[in-house]
């Protein structure tokens, strides 16, 4: 899957954007195109792709809230809301993410602590300057501080971070543990003979600020940006602190990325590791968007389904081209029919636009199809020689997965290896599948026979409406 990341800069009443082009790989991705350019051309570059934006600000609204535990994110807003009436404009309309510290126990009374970040709705609507069919097309919109706790789990796993970024036009500074942000701070900065000591004081105050008033204990800090190279700040910033520094580097991260393109690069490209609950896209675009990427996965499991059957059949080749016409009868109904569910969905006051409708609908058919996104990304690892839905077992739904994959390196084979088993892990705890796993690994030839069986016995017949 390719994707499209940008980091909206202002700067002079200009708006400019840093952006890249990168595709998922494996557990990483890989960087095909990098720009700097105005933000009138990120629809053009784009190219119909999900587009994840990050914009800078420098006013965001940071608040803690104790609430029970609230899985509605409108009911969220509305709770959180009234709390911090004295803290907000109620004649703004704003943009909300919130998350809560797992590291966190609940309270006596079972309530968590919720970290709530706040912006005005005219960042996306006015500021932006992003034309209407790319906020179509919005993956995630959000403020490019956030980005930068995505990757500290990875290097840091528990420890509280004071991760400081800069680059032209700001600097900024995000404390975070894990995937959680404790505080956020950024301001505009411009070039001067006096930077080095402009950064070490903005940096200093943060610091003390973090260590006094939120009686913070830092565990470690990084550097990056135009930060990662400046020897004299980090030697400045240890005397005063004393605590390890750090920068970050693109292995592990993502591939084909040079260092400096990846320290000028980090916001976009953290972006597309950044929590979901920082993702500030309105109700309304997500819900589009969602609805896009719903009618994609219908032409694409429908497709699928045909070929599916096919394979199903292969053993006759007559035999297919004699149903080619019932199978292709069969998908453009059930295309019709997921597309009708989705109606129905639109009307409802519940609105979650995901794979579950489609596995919804196919409960009511008897095949192990209808746990078909449920192997949708076991499907997309490789061209297996056979994939077969069985249809034919009266007490249990079987699917099997058969192949011969060849491989180049160990460490490709050893990658695959780990992929294919977590995959299959996934889907055994989250559909109720055992799995009879004989996949063959020769390292000597470089290959590997994959044999999987999945089996779950049938839950039933479905009921019809």
């Amino acid at each position: 899957m390719k994707l499209f990341s940008a980091e909206l800069l202002k700067s002079n009443e200009t708006t400019s954007a840093k952006a890249v082009i990168i595709q998922r790989k494996g557990k990483t991705f890989s960087l095909l195109k990098y720009y700097t350019t105005d933000v009138e051309n990120i629809q053009p570059l784009s190219k119909g792709l999900p587009v994840n934006i990050g914009i800078s600000y420098f006013d965001t609204i940071e608040e803690n809230v104790t609430l029970p535990p609230v899985k509605d994110a409108a009911t969220f807003r509305l709770i959180s809301m009234n709390k911090l009436k004295e803290s907000i404009d109620p004649a703004q309309d704003y943009l909300m993410a919130y998350k809560s510290n797992g590291a966190q126990l609940p309270d006596s009374s079972g309530g968590l602590n919720y970290k709530v970040l706040m912006v005005p709705s005219s960042l996306l609507y006015k500021d932006s300057g992003l034309t209407e069919d790319t906020m179509e097309r919005l993956n995630m919109f959000t403020v490019s501080d956030f980005a930068l706790c995505s990757l500290v789990q990875r290097y840091f796993p528990d420890k509280v971070v004071f991760h400081a970024y800069a680059d032209k036009t700001k600097i900024c500074v995000t404390i975070c543990q894990n995937d959680f942000i404790i505080y956020t701070r950024s301001n505009p900065t411009e070039n001067s003979a006096n930077l080095l000591n402009a950064y070490y004081e903005y940096l200093n105050l943060t610091y003390m600020y973090a260590t006094k008033n939120l009686r913070l204990k830092i565990d470690q800090v990084i550097f990056s940006g135009r930060l990662a190279d400046m020897s004299d700040l980090v030697t400045m910033f240890y005397e005063f602190s004393g605590i390890a520094q750090s920068t970050l580097v693109p292995t592990g991260v993502i591939e084909n990325c040079p260092n400096d393109v990846f320290q000028e690069y980090l916001i976009p490209i953290s972006l597309c590791y950044l929590d979901d609950a920082y993702d500030m896209t309105p109700t309304p675009i997500a819900e589009k968007q969602a609805q896009i990427q719903l009618t994609s996965i219908v032409c694409i499991i429908s497709f699928f389904i045909v070929m599916l059957l096919g394979v199903l059949n292969a053993s006759s080749i007559i035999h297919f081209y004699n149903n080619k016409e019932q199978m292709t009868a069969q998908a453009m109904n059930l295309q019709n029919r997921i597309r009708s569910y989705m109606s129905e969905v639109n009307a409802g006051k519940e609105r979650h636009f995901d794979l579950h409708y489609y596995r919804t609908l196919q409960e009511r058919d008897k095949s192990a199809l209808k746990d078909f996104g449920l192997f949708a990304e076991l499907l997309k690892m490789t061209d297996f020689d056979l994939v077969s839905f069985n249809t034919k077992d009266a007490a249990n739904d079987i699917v099997e997965f058969n192949g011969k994959l060849p491989f180049k390196r160990l460490d490709q084979m050893e990658d695959f290896k780990e992929r294919l088993s977590a995959e299959s892990e996934k889907i055994t705890s989250q559909g109720g599948y055992t799995l009879e796993n004989t996949t063959e690994y020769r390292t000597g030839e470089m290959i590997a026979n994959i044999h999987l069986i999945f089996k779950r016995p049938k839950q039933g017949e479905a009921v019809t409406q």
